[in-house]
């Protein structure tokens, strides 16, 4: 059956969810990546001003930890997060949203998240930026999709309360999500189904074995398809990476194509990545998607 646009969501993001105007791309100096915790990394060196959008957080642990959240007509639910050491919390840091695939279970799910949390926290130490791992709802370990109350208002509900409780850099925003985890990500972006979180409030995302087809696409005609990349406000930023032994292989090379005739560019705002494997992913390839994503800023 179709699905039918949301016309209400329960959580709103402390920055406007519906901005009056398109968000703008910016790529931001190479020292901002190489050197994130530098004093210059905020344009001190000479350089212009590197402008933040700083949700200027209450203060929070830091490490790996596990915090229990309160969803709008879901309950409660457990997000993990990462937080640097090094971070100074009078300066905003990046955010990355990491979502697992299907678990098979509840517990899995959860197992699943923190499994992020800790692949991605590494790489977080060293780059500078906060991870936080949502868990799926659903009965088997996989994320509920709207329309309805669904898992985007517990991805948009852990965002709000990591901005509450850390300094976050609202511009740089980012998401990565692996298999159904990637799938949701692309619907979350891209789809008309939950407006308090679209990509007019992410600097760029990534999907690892995710395709259009699953969710964003599900039971659209090609020009359907290419009608809703096209109504995007800009082409955000995009890694799409698949092993040549997955299964899914054939539909990410589709959503390459598709992507393209939607005005994404290989030289500026879509990476594209086969890699000799099957459905999966290394920490040298997160370490690499992060390089790629690091640079790119949302601004209003």
């Amino acid at each position: 059956m179709p699905r039918i646009a949301a016309g209400v969501v329960a959580v709103a993001l402390a920055m406007s969810s519906a901005p009056a105007f398109a968000a703008t791309t910016l790529r931001l100096p190479a020292h901002v990546c190489t050197s994130p915790f530098a004093l210059f990394a905020d344009g001190l060196e000479g350089d212009t001003a590197i402008v933040r959008d700083a949700s200027n957080g209450s203060g929070g642990a830091v490490g790996a930890t596990t915090r229990v959240i309160a969803v709008p007509g879901i309950g409660n639910r457990s997000i993990h997060l990462h937080v640097p050491s090094q971070l100074d919390p009078a300066r905003p840091a990046p955010l990355l949203v990491v979502l697992h695939g299907a678990a098979g279970s509840p517990a899995a799910a959860d197992t699943a998240a923190q499994q992020l949390r800790t692949a991605w926290g590494a790489i977080g130490d060293d780059a500078g930026f906060i991870t936080v791992a949502p868990v799926a709802s659903g009965a088997s370990g996989g994320w509920i999709a709207p329309p309805g109350v669904s898992d985007y208002d517990v991805i948009a509900a852990a965002i709000a309360d990591v901005e509450a409780r850390y300094n976050v850099d609202r511009s740089r925003r980012h998401a990565w999500g692996f298999s159904a985890g990637g799938h949701v990500l692309h619907d979350l972006m891209l789809g008309p189904y939950f407006p308090a979180l679209t990509e007019q409030d992410f600097a760029g995302y990534a999907v690892a074995a995710g395709a259009l087809d699953a969710l964003a696409c599900a039971g659209l005609s090609e020009p359907a398809c290419g009608a809703l990349l096209g109504g995007a406000s800009r082409p955000i930023p995009l890694s799409l990476q698949v092993g040549t032994g997955d299964g899914l292989l054939p539909y990410v090379r589709d959503d390459r194509v598709r992507f393209l005739a939607a005005g994404w560019d290989e030289a500026a705002t879509l990476r594209y990545v086969e890699f000799a494997g099957g459905h999966t992913y290394t920490a040298q390839q997160l370490a690499q998607t992060w390089q790629w994503l690091c640079p790119f800023q949302r601004l209003p």
